[in-house]
């Protein structure tokens, strides 16, 4: 009976498993452009993941009726890719736009699939054609803006028109002045219906940016072909006849105006410009000495790739930053150019506490408001804790203390008292007391007058009464020391991080440095520069997160770290001194 009741459920378990997949199946709709106008042409594809679904909408129509359908054609396809199996169903729909408006498709629900609604604008009919002549084949030019900024985006289009079939079809590149230009993809091609003639359309776009104000032209654009066309004054054996076709485009000229002279630096005209950062991994917990990565990154619409800046992080008490190398973007569509600048930074915590990232803040121009504006990333406070070294030493002072404490009253519970009730016992041991008390007295003034000599022997030659200067060699007892510094000659970057950190948490390093950073301080706050920066290239090789990590810890020298870590010397106090040395005391 139990056996029954696990099947059943096991099967149930299954059934929901189903329903939920197929619950969250989605229908997905997408066009081939979204920039549409009237008495033009384009396609929606309508893509399904189950079959079942593909044969229940087969006889469906969710077009709105302002929208034509010109031809529908179901695909089905697979394919296997790195031996997964994928595929694809659904349909093709051409489509002509027959008035400007904007028309939602509702969601759908067919079979055990659903799609969230789906918004087709479309735009007032375009003049590009709209003339006298009765030509077969029409060559047409537009641009965005007749007046822009230095190195702003400009929009240029290149249409053919033609209703006839060509052959030998060559078009001039696009040659312009003193500016950069990006073309925006492949080709696109659909049909316009005008006057009842149907024309079909090759449209390209490029984008331009102007690189010195003043004037810009754009040299005209030539189109050539040869067509087939009909003589009705021939026989009918010799109506048909091949055509030339030579069409140009005219001459344009922009007019580029300088940067205006409030306009603050760099100079960005752009149409949006953003700053985004996000930690990695998300709700980390900060702690002293160990690296905390955010992911930084910058988009600019209407910019290329070059023109994003390099942003400043500012200088922070508290922690140490180590930035990547940066990796630039480019994406292209209809509408221009999206750049991207990605960024991977490592904040090491230095000190405990709450710390506070300044804020970043970037000018650019909006060209659509022609104002000023800045890119914002708002100022961020992490928390950091301890590190587990310093958390383990905080414990030990407070623990070692109370056991002294209680071992001191043991000792003086423990002590006989003295009778008062013999009176010769207790002369005897009052004169020998005050013959003790003699002769502590004397060896404290002793001590004393020692004392006094010996500081001031210190002071005359310059030097710490309480502390030495000790070489690594004579402290490094681990073994953990050397192999830094053995692989450090070997220039392998991830291994002397490893083993200069081991014996930074032994007993052998120097007291309250528990990591590279608090090493850095220390060695900088020392008077030993070049360790400190040997020791920071160690760390930026090692942190480093970006595709080229392996690259930058290969490329390493760590030559003159290990020499720099064999003659490493620190300030030790003395045995008598139970204070522990501060990592950010002012030496002098």
């Amino acid at each position: 009976m139990k056996y029954k009741q696990s099947i059943i459920q096991l099967i149930s378990m299954m059934l929901l498993t189903l329903v939920a997949s197929t619950a969250s199946a989605k229908i997905t709709l997408a066009l081939d452009r979204t920039d549409i106008h009237e008495n033009e042409t384009f396609h929606l594809r309508v893509q399904v993941e189950d079959s079942s679904t593909l044969s229940a909408g087969a006889s469906k129509n969710f077009i709105p009726e302002a929208i034509t359908i010109r031809s529908r054609q179901e695909f089905n396809s697979s394919v296997i890719i790195n031996g997964q199996y994928n595929s694809q169903m659904g349909w093709d729909f051409e489509l002509l736009a027959k008035e400007a408006g904007i028309y939602t498709i509702p969601a759908l629900k067919i079979g055990n699939e659903h799609s969230d609604p789906f918004t087709i604008r479309i735009m007032p009919q375009q003049d590009d054609i709209a003339d006298t002549s009765n030509a077969k084949i029409k060559l047409r030019a537009k641009l965005s803006d007749e007046e822009v900024y230095v190195q702003q985006q400009l929009m240029f289009t290149v249409r053919i028109y033609r209703s006839v079939v060509a052959r030998n079809q060559k078009i001039t590149p696009i040659r312009v002045s003193n500016a950069l230009v990006e073309q925006l993809g492949d080709n696109k091609t659909f049909d316009v219906v005008q006057n009842g003639n149907n024309f079909r359309v090759v449209e390209q776009r490029y984008a331009i940016f102007p690189q010195q104000s003043g004037e810009m032209v754009i040299e005209p654009i030539t189109y050539s072909a040869t067509i087939l066309e009909e003589d009705s004054g021939r026989s009918p054996w010799q109506r048909s006849q091949l055509k030339p076709i030579n069409l140009s485009t005219q001459k344009y000229s922009v007019k580029v105006k300088p940067k205006p002279q409030n306009a603050a630096e760099p100079w960005l005209p752009a149409s949006k410009l953003e700053l985004e950062a996000e930690w990695q991994p998300k709700n980390q917990t900060f702690r002293v000495g160990d690296p905390a990565n955010l992911d930084f990154i910058i988009k600019g619409t209407g910019l290329l790739k070059t023109q994003l800046p390099t942003v400043t992080f500012p200088d922070q008490e508290g922690v140490t930053i180590y930035r990547d190398t940066p990796q630039y973007r480019q994406r292209i569509n209809r509408f221009g150019v999206n750049s991207y600048h990605f960024e991977k930074v490592a904040i090491i915590p230095n000190q405990a506490g709450d710390i506070t990232i300044p804020e970043v803040k970037v000018p650019w121009w909006n060209v659509k408001t022609d104002q000023q504006e800045y890119a914002v990333l708002p100022a961020q406070t992490i928390r950091v804790e301890q590190s587990s070294q310093q958390i383990a030493d905080n414990k030990a002072q407070t623990v070692i203390p109370e056991a002294q404490q209680k071992a001191i009253q043991q000792k003086n519970s423990t002590t006989p008292s003295v009778s008062t009730n013999n009176a010769e016992t207790a002369g005897q041991s009052t004169t020998y007391w005050q013959y003790i008390s003699y002769g502590l007295a004397a060896l404290w003034l002793l001590t004393l007058l020692l004392f006094i000599k010996r500081r001031h022997n210190s002071q005359v030659q310059g030097s710490h009464t309480t502390e030495t200067l000790q070489p690594a060699q004579e402290l490094a007892q681990s073994s953990s020391l050397k192999d830094s510094i053995s692989a450090a000659k070997s220039n392998n970057a991830r291994a002397t991080a490893q083993h200069l950190s081991a014996w930074l948490m032994s007993k052998s390093s120097p007291a309250s440095i528990s990591n590279i950073t608090q090493l850095i301080q220390l060695c900088r706050n020392q008077n030993q520069p070049q360790l400190a920066e040997e020791l920071a290239n160690l760390q930026q090789a090692c942190y480093s997160k970006s595709a080229n990590e392996l690259q930058s810890q290969r490329s390493w020298q760590g030559q003159k770290l290990a020499k720099y870590l064999s003659a490493f010397k620190w300030t030790r106090h003395n045995q008598n001194d139970k204070s522990l040395p501060g990592l950010y005391d002012k030496r002098h």
